[in-house]
């Protein structure tokens, strides 16, 4: 699999025989852009040279900034990466509004059984069976509001004190799901597709509307990786350093452990299957298992 990179110490980054040159303190650390998912400049110290920007926006690697708090401000995806973009992004044009709400239904379902077994895992049964429950209940585009119904439930037992917004894990929460989203844009974009249109998400000012749409049943991933590690408080460079390797830890496809960053790609795939096909049922979703990780050497 590939790898995220996260720079966090000053260091300058330049790109020298196909691969990312990290120089820290005199020190130079290559690695191989065909092994790289996603780059992550943590630090307003990071020097990068235009040349570098442009040769990984050539291979397809996502650009996250972070600014002074660290917590992420800016992405940087690469234009039409795909060879047959404009293809992709005709049929994306063309589904039809049923298709739509198929597909954000499944989305939805997804999202809140994963949410469910988030909360078995965290000690919540009671609470995660009428997650199930409700799961059943969503309707073709969640025109029955499911999807917050079961957001307001979840998170105030996943998170008693403070909540979402405000609770001890508000920061983790935000930064994971930022790097989250940063690898399903990465994908998205490399795929071929309009990020700016999406299936359910369709904001005017919104760029990533269709990663927005996407992202939604991995969210759980993030939920449980904060909880059961405890990543509360300050983002120190030890949280944030845990939250960024969320692509290497394993969710289920079907009948197949994978990791998150293989479960996008699956995902990202398949919504074209679906989208061809006119059949919502061919969309592959992600199913949260008990934290495992995939190391990366």
């Amino acid at each position: 699999m590939k790898r995220t990179i996260c720079i966090q110490n000053p260091a300058s980054l330049s790109v020298e025989s196909s691969s990312l040159v990290v120089t820290q303190n005199g020190r130079k650390v290559p690695v191989p852009l065909e092994d790289i998912w996603v780059v992550i400049l943590e630090t307003n110290r990071a020097n990068v040279t235009t040349s570098a920007l442009s040769r990984l926006a050539d291979e397809g690697i996502g650009v996250m900034m972070c600014g002074r708090d660290h917590m992420p401000n800016a992405l940087m995806l690469p234009l039409g990466a795909h060879s047959r973009h404009a293809a992709i992004v005709e049929d994306q044009l063309a589904i039809s509004k049923p298709l739509k709400k198929r597909l954000w239904q499944r989305i939805v379902k997804a999202k809140i059984l994963n949410q469910a077994t988030v909360l078995e895992m965290t000690e919540h049964p009671e609470s995660a069976a009428r997650l199930r429950s409700w799961a059943k209940e969503v309707l073709s585009g969640d025109t029955s509001g499911r999807e917050a119904v079961s957001a307001g439930l979840y998170f105030r037992h996943l998170i008693p004190v403070g909540g979402r917004r405000a609770g001890p894990y508000a920061a983790a929460l935000d930064y994971g799901y930022t790097v989250l989203r940063a690898g399903v844009g990465r994908m998205a974009v490399s795929g071929g597709w309009l990020v700016s249109r999406g299936i359910h998400h369709s904001s005017d000012l919104n760029a990533f509307n269709l990663v927005d749409d996407l992202i939604e049943p991995f969210r759980p991933v993030i939920d449980l990786l904060v909880v059961v590690e405890g990543l509360c408080g300050d983002l120190t460079s030890a949280v944030r350093a845990r939250l960024a390797s969320v692509f290497e830890l394993e969710v289920r496809m079907g009948a197949c452990r994978v990791t998150v960053q293989t479960a996008i790609e699956s995902l990202v795939s398949s919504l074209r299957e679906a989208i061809l096909g006119a059949d919502a049922s061919l969309l592959e979703l992600p199913q949260v298992i008990p934290l495992q990780r995939i190391v990366v050497e």
